[in-house]
C-alpha cells in the first residue's frame, strides 16, 4: 500500500485593502488553504475595517495554529507553508493599558487617519508615521478570537519572521481596532511565527529573554556571525602599504623563524 504525502496548499499573499473599497475580501484561509470569500464592511464608520469576517474574528485565520509550548504556554505556528508578505491582523478591544505586573497581550493603539485610512502623514518630511500625539489606549485581545497574540518574541539566537507594518485598522475612540502584520520570508509548516517585542518589554517585566524554538516547532535562527579577519597595513619592500591578513602573516613569520633556526644549527655544526 502506497502512502500519499500531503502537499502544502499554494497560498497567495493578500493585498492591503484601500479606503476607496466599499467592501474587502476576508484575509483568512481555511485549514485546508482556501481563501475565505466573505466580504467585510465598516463596523463603526472606520475608514478600513479589521480585514476578517465575523467568523474568522471568532476562530482566527485557519492558516495559523495555536499550539502548546513545553516551556512558554502557547505558541503560534504556520499550519502549512506560508509565503513571504502573507498578511495577518492582530485585533482587540480598545481600552486602558494595564500595569506591567499583570499578564496581558495588549499593544498600543494609534488610529489611522479617518479620511485616508493610513498611518502615514504626507505633510511630514519623509512621510513619517502618525505616532506621536496619536496614542489612543491599547488593543486588548483577551476574550477575543485573535491568534496573533500568541506569536512569540525571538530569543537571543533567533530572529523574527514577521513584523508589524504600523498600519492600524479602526476608529479613534472606537470599540475595536487592529494592526497589520506581514511575514518577512517564506514560513515552513509548523514553524513558529515570531516578531520583536522590543527590549523595553522584557526590562519592564523583569523577564530574561530566552530561545523559544523546539524540535517540533522550530524557530528561525540568526545567521552565524562572520568572523572578520584581522588585517593590518604593512609596508612592503617597495615602500608601499599593503593590507595583510594577520593570521597568515604570523604563520609566515613562524615558518621563517623555523627556517632561520634550522640554518643556524647547520652553520654551527659545520663551523
Amino acid at each position: 500500500m502506497t502512502q500519499t504525502t500531503k502537499v502544502s496548499p499554494e497560498i497567495q499573499p493578500q493585498k492591503r485593502p484601500k479606503v476607496s473599497e466599499q467592501s474587502i475580501q476576508c484575509w483568512a484561509h481555511s485549514q485546508t488553504g482556501k481563501r475565505c470569500t466573505a466580504q467585510v464592511t465598516s463596523r463603526e464608520g472606520e475608514p478600513i475595517p479589521i480585514p476578517y469576517c465575523e467568523r474568522h474574528l471568532n476562530s482566527g485565520d485557519g492558516a495559523l495554529k495555536v499550539v502548546h509550548h513545553p516551556f512558554f504556554g502557547k505558541a503560534l505556528v504556520a499550519r502549512y507553508d506560508l509565503p513571504a508578505k502573507y498578511r495577518m491582523a492582530y485585533w482587540g478591544k480598545r481600552g486602558r493599558c494595564s500595569t506591567c505586573d499583570v499578564e496581558d497581550r495588549a499593544i498600543s493603539y494609534y488610529p489611522p487617519n479617518k479620511i485616508t485610512g493610513s498611518n502615514i502623514d504626507p505633510k511630514i518630511p519623509g512621510g513619517r508615521t502618525l505616532k506621536r500625539h496619536n496614542y489612543n489606549g491599547v488593543l486588548n485581545p483577551g476574550g477575543t478570537g485573535d491568534v496573533i497574540q500568541y506569536a512569540a518574541c525571538p530569543g537571543p539566537n533567533e530572529k523574527q519572521n514577521m513584523r508589524s507594518t504600523f498600519q492600524y485598522f479602526g476608529l479613534r475612540n472606537g470599540n475595536l481596532g487592529g494592526l497589520e502584520f506581514v511575514t518577512l520570508v517564506p514560513v515552513p509548516k509548523n514553524t513558529q511565527l515570531l516578531h520583536w517585542y522590543g527590549s523595553g518589554w522584557w526590562e519592564e517585566r523583569g523577564i530574561k529573554r530566552a530561545d523559544v524554538g523546539t524540535k517540533r516547532y522550530p524557530a528561525p535562527l540568526r545567521d552565524a556571525p562572520v568572523k572578520k579577519k584581522r588585517r593590518r597595513e604593512v609596508e612592503d619592500d617597495g615602500g608601499t602599504l599593503a593590507k595583510v591578513d594577520l593570521k597568515e602573516l604570523t604563520k609566515s613569520i613562524d615558518v621563517e623563524w623555523a627556517r632561520r633556526h634550522e640554518q643556524s644549527d647547520q652553520d654551527q655544526k659545520t663551523a
